[in-house]
């Protein structure tokens, strides 16, 4: 690489020019197919993980679900696997305790293909995010064949979220993880707050009288 004169640039006193490095360097490790860490240590952790399983009375289902995740992991995203137009999709993220998860995934799959089966909607859902008390659930739903007419295709999306994101309300779950309330979603925010939607009311009144700061967002 040609030497870089930064003078020009009333830049004086460099001494070293650090380059970021290409994504094929810098993941280099990571994305060796060879790597698969020492034997004896992987031995150990699977012990461990094991026995932290079976003491809260989970089942070893073997390696046949991880070996397929990781064959399939990021086929998604290919080429017609991957959602596209014309078709109409949306994301509709939650969060919840670990003792909600599944009540929300089956309430929001159900409150969504029941409601739109007319339109041949198709729910797909996994949890990811996970922490310490609970995680995400990352649902989507994809209608193959939408309404050509724009009013009506955005009439059609926007009651898909009402019924998937109320029916994540309804069993303990919040409006999104992490993707943001935005437009999109912030006519929902008071049934999410009830109440207390007053608090965050009186906020904003406060620090933004004239309303000018990210209107409308956030349902304020």
């Amino acid at each position: 690489m040609a030497k870089l004169d930064l003078t020009k640039y009333g830049i004086t006193g460099t001494t070293e020019i650090v380059y970021n490095p290409s994504y094929e360097q810098l993941f280099a490790e990571e994305t060796n197919p060879a790597l698969e860490g020492y034997e004896k240590v992987v031995a150990a952790e699977l012990e461990i993980v094991l026995d932290i399983a079976k003491k809260y009375g989970a089942e070893d289902l073997g390696t046949e679900y991880g070996e397929k995740w990781f064959q399939n992991r990021i086929t998604f995203f290919y080429p017609d696997n991957i959602m596209d137009l014309p078709q109409m999709f949306g994301t509709l993220d939650t969060v919840a305790t670990h003792d909600n998860i599944e009540k929300i995934y089956r309430a929001m799959k159900a409150a969504v293909e029941d409601n739109f089966k007319d339109y041949g909607v198709r729910f797909i859902s996994h949890s990811s995010h996970w922490y310490d008390w609970g995680a995400m659930n990352y649902s989507r739903f994809i209608i193959d064949n939408p309404p050509k007419d724009p009013e009506e295709a955005l009439r059609l999306h926007n009651q898909v979220w009402n019924c998937g994101v109320r029916a994540a309300l309804a069993n303990g779950g919040v409006l999104n993880d992490h993707h943001g309330v935005g437009l999109k979603l912030s006519r929902l925010v008071k049934e999410q707050y009830g109440p207390a939607i007053q608090v965050l009311q009186a906020l904003k009144k406060e620090l933004d009288p004239n309303g000018i700061m990210n209107p409308y967002k956030l349902g304020l």
